[in-house]
């Protein structure tokens, strides 16, 4: 009995020793911006700075730049470690998601351990729609948005609406581009209508990986600068999503639709409830 009990302990620190660091103990994270944002708006709004308190280490950030795609600063880095990405964000949801899906199969090549998607905004639609992606190849373990619009919003129905009119055409001229530039992506976040993007993609199969949707909820007069002006509360709730129904937790914040260190705060919490292991390809 005794001899047994040697041998898989044997066995087990024999596992331990040839099994990577990373996938033992380590988290990876990504951070998904939304529009007119970069992958430097985590850092700027304070939301990184209680994950660094918390002993987080900032790996760095994919972009692209005239000689292709710019990496991360540390790909090899041990422990608790969160990236960001830099997105194309005035283009529309599924050529952002084609950059996205370049960053993660570049980082999972060497980080090779179930990651966690962070969008904010349109960035929780593109993670999304990299999380259903049949092309997905990485192993992902959860999604958590924040003030993500994923039954549309009718800010996107009024800026489509302009931008294909007389008013995007003039506001070109006078150098405010973003109208027209983004009239793909608008069009993409409209609201939730028969046949249109978000139609298709709310029926789509999501896969069995943990859920979280943070929602800014603030219903009080008396501090308007505090209300989210961009997208209805029903509409960051990933439970009402027709192919998710009444499976993503759900955390309220009393923010406006900007990213703050709150954000960090309440990440940090959502992030103790997903298991390292859970993993879906």
């Amino acid at each position: 009995m005794k001899l047994f009990k040697h041998i898989i302990i044997s066995f087990a620190l024999l596992l331990l020793s040839i099994l990577p660091f990373n996938s033992l103990q380590a988290r990876t994270i990504v951070l998904v911006h939304g529009f007119m944002a970069d992958d430097m708006s985590w850092r700027y709004s304070g939301f990184t700075q209680p994950l660094l308190q918390a002993g987080w280490k900032d790996g760095g950030g994919y972009g692209y730049g005239a000689q292709g795609m710019l990496f991360p600063r540390d790909l090899m880095t041990k422990g608790d470690v969160f990236y960001t990405v830099n997105l194309p964000s005035k283009s529309n949801l599924q050529i952002q998601e084609s950059y996205l899906m370049q960053y993660l199969s570049h980082l999972y090549a060497y980080r090779f351990e179930p990651m966690t998607l962070v969008g904010h905004s349109a960035g929780g639609l593109i993670a999304r729609l990299y999380v259903i992606d049949p092309q997905r190849e990485q192993a992902v373990n959860g999604l958590i948005t924040i003030a993500s619009p994923h039954l549309g919003t009718p800010a996107a129905n009024i800026a489509h609406l302009a931008g294909n009119s007389p008013i995007g055409m003039m506001a070109s001229m006078a150098g405010i581009s973003e109208l027209q530039d983004s009239r793909g992506l608008f069009s993409d976040l409209k609201e939730e209508a028969p046949y249109n993007f978000l139609y298709w993609m709310n029926r789509q199969h999501h896969p069995n990986i943990h859920y979280a949707s943070i929602i800014r909820k603030n219903d009080s007069i008396t501090q308007p600068e505090r209300f989210d002006f961009v997208v209805p509360p029903f509409s960051q709730d990933m439970n009402n999503i027709w192919a998710l129904r009444e499976r993503s937790g759900i955390a309220l914040s009393t923010e406006n639709h900007s990213l703050n260190g709150k954000d960090g705060v309440i990440l940090l919490q959502i992030l103790q409830h997903i298991p390292l292991s859970s993993s879906q390809k």
